[in-house]
């Protein structure tokens, strides 16, 4: 009886503990806040928040407006920014489980700590060290004030966390995790064609091009709608001629695109050939020895240690090998023994080559800054007040030795196959100031920038390069509406933009069209499907009566396409579409938007656009159980900047929810009636504007100003010229209601 009274007893005692360990884990913090606020007096920034929420970042010094600028981001999204330093850790999965163990993994397969302990302080210029040290300090700030929003695991953050962000950052850009993903589970190829699934669009119109004569920048990336890559939009300015508005990401220090009263740039992942498999002869009598010339070398190894939360306070370890070879990181799977070679390698100076860009206010100092490296990919377009545009099709291109064919794994074993550096940046595509006065940047090929003949010539460039010649639905689009164009209005550029077609030779139209003319006779369901398809118009409007049933067969045959997967059978796919739709709506051709959802908390709209058009929304893989979709990626920022004939400047921006992602916020959702309405705000971008419309004005650490005096104002923006507009509607009220499609 005793023992049944203990064993109870100790049973009792265990669910008292998970339950007090489930109700306040979120809430354990372990560090000491004393440095940390220690550290934070040596700052000072200023935050003005606008009426959209947006923050307006103030300092003296560069390090004071990255300070500024940490402590603004965490007051919107914490959880986020904790989560994008513990991936830059390799310790994601002590928060999000056995799913977060490949990130962790990747950490250590590239060697990411190692090379900063080897370059941080030597390739890294003491001015982007200090602006590091200011970012993590204000980051530090908000978790010593905020000590119930930290999660298990946090430690302060350091600089170096944010350089090792950066290099897991960049390379993904152009698909290197997809390439290690496939080597990981198993397989022996080097991937060509889109191994990313980043996507933009960026677009300049030069004065020539603008029925005004103003200059104009889009800049449009398109992403996840939430999570460490989603976007967010800020406003920085120092007196040491920091001065940008436009978007960053979770724990970057740096604005990754955006606009000044000077000049602005935007950026689009580009898919070239960056990355080069080595298959390794190893040693039939020591698997950890490789051939390499004539003697075998040691594989450098260790055993990566990966904690994965599990349950409450329950973690596994996972123990995997960590190779490398003289080339770079080694994986072995069941085909052999494969070293993986990639444009970026152990380079810590993609946030310094960030940093240039953010201050660099002429063309000339943006190709200096593009020149110097440190950004092994993506395509640049930029504008300035004087009306100068370009793109670059940004890439470290390896100077690949000659007599191997690239496109495949070529052997390891010999010192003549292993590249050393990269082709000179004069090798690139670019277009600079082109006669027809605009360029466009999709994701797609450079040979297809602007209007020809001044478009670069493939065969004036290496062919090792791999440069793609595809191009996208938005980038076929774009030419066309911009070509056809001789004077580009204001609004019309905004039309463009939320443009929701798919031109008539791309491959979303070309499917549909093979899938609408099949023969399908004594098939009702299927007849009468592809009579619908044969009438649709390719456009994804809330209104459209086609485009579900188009949408919804194709995008599962063309994601297959994309990931070099067996196609699967459209009719097949058609007819599980149709049966879908019918079961769900009653009828084959229900509105666009009532399928297609803009959702966050009860928030619940139509919404236009689809994959790969413009107006970019990507779809759910599956439908939920109502049969509709909520928007997962697409236009995650959209950015016009607008320097004007007579020197004025005016700066137009959304999101596709608000500023903040904390529930309950008055900025959580007060922009998503704008976002599927097509509307953009007006961003103030002189002082006086920014003041007048300041809802919020702070000094982190810094205690409040006394009662009745106003707050000091860390370094003020230059003045720009004055500019009258308009405002658009509230949309905090609008955001607060609820709409519906006809289905």
């Amino acid at each position: 009886m005793v023992m049944r009274g203990i064993v109870a007893f100790f049973v009792l005692a265990c669910v008292a503990f998970l339950a007090f360990f489930l109700a306040h884990e979120d809430r354990l913090t372990w560090f000491d806040p004393k440095p940390v606020l220690a550290a934070a007096a040596k700052y000072d920034a200023t935050i003005l928040r606008d009426r959209y929420g947006v923050p307006h970042v103030r300092g003296r010094r560069d390090a004071d407006a990255a300070f500024g600028l940490a402590y603004a981001h965490a007051e919107d999204d914490f959880a986020t920014l904790q989560r994008a330093l513990l991936a830059a850790r390799g310790r994601l999965a002590t928060l999000d489980g056995v799913s977060a163990t490949e990130n962790d993994y990747l950490v250590q397969l590239l060697g990411i700590w190692d090379a900063i302990a080897a370059h941080y302080e030597t390739d890294l210029s003491a001015e982007t060290r200090a602006l590091l040290d200011g970012y993590a300090t204000g980051f530090n700030l908000y978790a010593a004030q905020h000590r119930g929003q930290v999660m298990p695991g946090f430690e302060p953050a350091r600089g170096e966390d944010l350089a090792a962000l950066f290099m897991l950052r960049l390379p993904f850009f152009y698909g290197l995790d997809n390439q290690l993903r496939a080597l990981i589970a198993g397989g022996s190829t080097k991937f060509t064609g889109d191994l990313s699934r980043q996507r933009a669009v960026a677009i300049a119109l030069a004065p020539t091009r603008s029925a005004d004569g103003a200059t104009r920048l889009l800049i449009n990336p398109q992403g996840p709608l939430g999570g460490r890559s989603s976007w967010y939009e800020a406003s920085v300015a120092s007196e040491e001629g920091w001065n940008l508005s436009g978007g960053t990401m979770p724990g970057s220090p740096v604005l990754m695109s955006g606009a000044s009263p000077d000049s602005g740039w935007g950026i689009s992942p580009n898919r070239p050939d960056l990355i080069d498999i080595y298959t390794l002869e190893s040693n039939p009598n020591d698997r950890y020895f490789y051939r390499f010339d004539d003697e075998w070398r040691r594989l450098e190894s260790r055993e990566a240690r990966i904690v994965a939360r599990v349950w409450g306070p329950i973690r596994l370890t996972f123990r995997r090998e960590v190779l490398r070879s003289v080339h770079g990181p080694v994986i072995r799977n069941r085909n052999g023994l494969f070293a993986v070679r990639y444009a970026g390698q152990d380079d810590v100076r993609g946030v310094e080559a960030f940093f240039r860009l953010n201050k660099a206010k002429t063309l000339d100092a943006f190709m200096t800054s593009l020149e110097q490296g440190g950004i092994p990919s993506l395509e640049f377009v930029y504008a300035d007040k004087g009306g100068r545009i370009a793109f670059v099709y940004n890439a470290a291109f390896p100077a690949r030795p000659q007599g191997y064919d690239w496109t495949r794994p070529v052997p390891g074993n010999v010192s003549d196959s292993l590249w050393q550096g990269y082709l000179p940046f004069g090798d690139t595509p670019k277009v600079i100031a082109p006669p027809g006065g605009f360029v466009i940047a999709a994701n797609a090929t450079p040979f297809a920038t602007t209007s020809d003949p001044f478009n670069p010539k493939p065969e004036s460039f290496a062919a090792g390069t791999a440069i793609e010649t595809g191009l996208s639905n938005r980038a076929r689009r774009a030419m066309a509406l911009f070509s056809a164009d001789r004077a580009i209005t204001s609004d019309e550029l905004r039309s463009y933009k939320f443009d929701s077609c798919y031109a008539p030779n791309s491959d979303f139209a070309t499917l549909i069209k093979e899938i609408a003319q099949r023969n399908y006779a004594g098939d009702p369901l299927l007849e009468e499907a592809g009579e619908l398809l044969r009438r649709y118009n390719l456009c994804t409007e809330k209104s459209s009566r086609g485009a579900a049933l188009a949408v919804l067969t194709a995008a599962p045959l063309l994601q297959a396409a994309a990931e070099g997967r067996p196609r699967p059978d459209p009719a097949g796919t058609l007819r599980a579409t149709a049966n879908r739709l019918l079961s769900q709506f009653g009828r084959l051709d229900p509105t666009w938007g009532s399928v297609n959802r803009l959702r966050r908390g009860a928030l619940d709209l139509a919404l236009s656009g689809g994959p790969d058009t413009l107006r970019d929304v990507a779809i759910e893989p599956r439908l939920r159980d109502d049969g509709t979709s909520t928007a997962q990626a697409g236009d995650s920022l959209v950015l016009f900047s607008t320097w004007l004939r007579d020197g004025s400047w005016q700066l137009e921006s959304l999101v596709p929810f608000g500023s903040s992602q904390v529930p309950g916020s008055r900025h959580y959702a007060d922009q998503a009636q704008l976002f599927a309405d097509g509307k953009l705000k007006q961003v103030p971008v002189n002082p006086a504007d920014v003041m007048a419309e300041a809802t919020q004005i702070e000094r982190p650490g810094k205690p409040p100003p006394p009662k009745g005096r106003a707050p000091v104002l860390q370094a003020p923006l230059p003045e720009v010229p004055a500019l009258t507009v308009s405002r658009p509607a509230n949309a905090a009220e609008q955001g607060s209601r609820r709409s519906a499609s006809d289905p």
